[in-house]
């Protein structure tokens, strides 16, 4: 790192002169302490395009829908609107905040089983929809989880473990209540969530009281 004489202090980065006294630094340089700004702005300007191209496209296939009426009354136009809202979710979330991948796995999971039961409902494929993509992806998300949660150190999964195990349970006793049996596949996500709660139970102890206590504020 360089240092400023006249400061007595030393300055990280490429910098030549003291950001406080503007006097010459000494000393070699280090690297810099911030990202590059060409770079978060090409990232930004990424982001944005990809942002236009979609919102264009997604403009145009509602109006032709609407306007011209091409499918008859069959809105697909409304279908391609949802999933690329969705997505467009997932992707800014994970551009604006850090990285997790328990949380992209989580968020992820909900919106894609969000995004196939409604278009199983309107393309009219909702009990293979429901009854078997649906609890298969929440198993996947649920494995996912419970080893993110006993590999990760900063204690970041847990949460979005207990959150995909409360979806589960919901999911399936919503099910129960209409239909006596809610299938094999929603029985055995619902055992792998019991499993995945002794699991955290035993391997974290503690830690799952004080994460409930702190997201339910108590």
């Amino acid at each position: 790192m360089k240092k400023c004489n006249n400061c007595n202090i030393m300055i990280g980065g490429n910098t030549d002169t003291c950001p406080l006294c503007q006097n010459m630094l000494s000393g070699e340089a280090s690297p810099d302490n911030w990202p590059s700004p060409r770079r978060l702005r090409v990232k930004a300007f990424a982001y944005k395009l990809q942002l236009f191209i979609v919102l264009a496209l997604t403009t145009i296939a509602l109006s032709l829908d609407f306007l011209l009426d091409l499918n008859n009354g069959k809105h697909y136009s409304l279908l391609l609107a949802l999933w690329l809202i969705l997505f467009e979710m997932d992707l800014s979330g994970n551009m604006k905040r850090p990285f997790v991948v328990s949380r992209t796995v989580s968020i992820s999971t909900f919106h894609l089983c969000i995004l196939l039961l409604v278009t199983g409902w309107f393309l009219g494929f909702l009990p293979v929809s429901a009854y078997i993509i649906t609890p298969s992806l929440l198993c996947a998300s649920l494995a996912a989880n419970l080893v993110f949660t006993m590999t990760d150190t900063t204690e970041n999964a847990l949460v979005y473990l207990l959150g995909n195990i409360l979806l589960v349970i919901i999911a399936y006793a919503v099910l129960k209540l209409k239909y006596p049996e809610p299938g094999l596949l929603w029985t055995i996500c619902l055992m792998l969530g019991f499993v995945a709660i002794i699991g955290t139970v035993i391997f974290k102890g503690r830690k799952v009281s004080d994460e409930i206590q702190k997201r339910m504020n108590f």
